[in-house]
């Protein structure tokens, strides 16, 4: 009796030999056991790791006269589901795992935000997670349904969406430091009357913005507020004439470009119109008649500020209407 179990475990082992040897033909059926030691060696790691996961069963083992084999499908399964242990060969774990679930750090990265505010927000909103490997995961299914009902946080996709928006809208905070007054009064220019038909009001990531376009109508539309001096940079700043420096401000705000707003020596063609009180074309039209010089550098064009002032004083003494 004892014989006849020794001859059909041995014949089992040859089975699982001849099945499993290296040495198979290319074309035979793929192999479906591999001991414990090709194993470990295919994830790189040592004789009691090996066995540890053996122990723990997460994948399906066989032995036969003593011998431990490793059920490779199961293996790959478990494989597919873990991210902790990687093979040698380079090919990544956790194909399955990923795909239906996120880990803590994807998520923190995904929302710009640390991971003791994602653990706060996963706790705060009962956000369903999982435990694998001692390490825990949020199901895609449950992200993605608590992520649909609110705005505050945004994933690396929204916000990229979201910089174009912020670029063409201000904040409140913003808004009251352009103006140089208090958040409070901010607050009250929205909810006039007098304005509610010129700010358009935008939420984005949770907050409201206003619209750029809006806030310039509103500077045009009244002479009570205006852009505060103190957000000047140096040759505004110094700017004695008031006309010019509000004018420079403004440009400033809409373009968010210092470089096409002169400085205290030379005008721009706008600038040069608008102290002068004329048209572009008669700036260019006195220059092209030697009273001044303009300057092109590159794509840019300068009018030497001093020689401009010179031919408006000279007129305003003369009388000169050319």
């Amino acid at each position: 009796m004892i014989s006849e179990k020794l001859d059909a475990e041995y014949q089992e082992l040859a089975k699982v030999i001849e099945e499993n040897s290296p040495y198979k033909k290319k074309d035979s059926e793929e192999r479906k056991m591999m001991t414990v030691r090709e194993m470990g060696d295919l994830l790189g790691i040592k004789k009691t790791d090996r066995y540890w996961l053996v122990k723990k069963g997460f994948f399906q083992t066989k032995v036969v006269l003593g011998k431990m084999w490793v059920d490779i499908e199961s293996f790959e399964k478990w494989y597919a589901n873990q991210v902790k242990y990687k093979k040698v060969t380079g090919e990544e774990p956790g194909k399955e795992l990923n795909a239906w679930s996120y880990s803590i750090k994807d998520l923190s990265e995904e929302l710009g935000i640390a991971d003791s505010v994602l653990y706060d927000i996963l706790k705060r909103e009962n956000i369903e997670t999982v435990t694998v490997d001692y390490w825990k995961r949020v199901p895609k299914k449950a992200f993605d349904k608590w992520y649909a009902g609110q705005t505050r946080y945004r994933t690396k996709t929204d916000r990229e969406k979201d910089a174009a928006a912020e670029a063409a809208t201000i904040t409140m905070p913003e808004m009251a430091r352009l103006l140089g007054v208090p958040r409070s009064t901010v607050y009250s220019i929205l909810s006039n009357p007098k304005y509610k038909d010129i700010f358009e009001i935008t939420v984005i990531a949770d907050k409201k913005r206003i619209t750029k376009d809006s806030f310039q109508r509103f500077l045009d539309s009244q002479s009570q507020y205006q852009l505060a001096p103190l957000n000047d940079y140096k040759e505004v700043a110094a700017e004695e004439n008031m006309a010019l420096a509000d004018y420079r401000r403004k440009r400033l705000y809409k373009s968010g470009k210092r470089k096409g707003n002169g400085n205290q020596e030379y005008l721009t063609k706008s600038e040069a119109a608008l102290l002068a009180n004329v048209s572009l074309a008669t700036i260019v039209y006195w220059a092209d008649q030697g009273h001044y010089t303009m300057i092109k550098i590159g794509k840019l064009v300068r009018i030497h500020r001093l020689e401009f002032e010179d031919w408006l004083n000279y007129r305003e003494k003369n009388g000169v209407n050319s």
